[in-house]
């Protein structure tokens, strides 16, 4: 399969937007600043050139300070390495729109829910059947936060921005423990496959507002 690359992310060819890869939100909303007092039409312009429908996955790796303190920062990034092969051929095998990896994260973005949810599964799948060591009796494990919602994709590196975003980072950087696969409100409710598994509802905050979300159940 060919790949492409726009920085260190990997964009799968069918879902290149030759516009918007060579079009960064950043410079564009730098156009706006002078005399900038009320725009909100041209914000909604922002939003029509820029903003997509995503399925944020966002993939954290666990045990990070307990084994670089405990066995040192080669050996973690060695067995994060191993993590990472994994998590890109189970990836390529899908249909993202593009992922990338960044220290012990790896974000990767989906046109449904749907497909990010089973990405998520085949993931954890995938680590754990690995089996990387980290310690005598732990073995590399992530948590993983989906989210779903209209974002802006900055291009490039960037990569998107958005409500979804933050809440997806949050559960799979924060709340997330190992194997936790979380959904946003946004993500479980346009779920079609939901009736497929049993979720947990729960509460969290971001930056002192609630919010629900959802554990999803079953076997690791």
């Amino acid at each position: 399969m060919a790949i492409y690359y726009v920085g260190n992310r990997v964009w799968l060819p069918h879902t290149i937007n030759w516009r918007q890869k060579h079009v960064n939100l950043m410079d564009f909303l730098l156009q706006r600043v002078p005399g900038m007092v009320d725009r909100s039409d041209e914000d909604n312009d922002v939003w029509d050139r820029f903003g997509a429908e995503v399925a944020p996955l966002v993939i954290d790796s666990v045990g990070f300070t307990r084994t670089t303190r405990s066995r040192g920062i080669v050996y973690f990034l060695t067995q994060l390495a191993q993590a990472r092969r994994h998590t890109e051929r189970v990836l390529l095998e899908l249909d993202p729109i593009s992922f990338s990896f960044h220290a012990d994260n790896c974000f990767a973005f989906f046109d449904h829910a749907n497909a990010a949810v089973e990405a998520a599964i085949q993931i954890r799948k995938a680590i754990n059947t690995a089996a990387i060591p980290l310690g005598p009796e732990e073995y590399f494990g992530v948590s993983m936060g989906v989210g779903y919602g209209r974002l802006l994709n900055a291009g490039g590196e960037d990569g998107y921005f958005g409500d979804e975003m933050n809440v997806a980072s949050k559960l799979g950087e924060d709340l997330g423990s190992r194997d936790d696969i979380f959904l946003s409100s946004g993500a479980y409710s346009t779920l079609t496959i939901g009736d497929q598994f049993e979720f947990d509802e729960l509460l969290g905050q971001v930056s002192g507002a609630e919010f629900q979300y959802y554990r999803l159940q079953g076997e690791l």
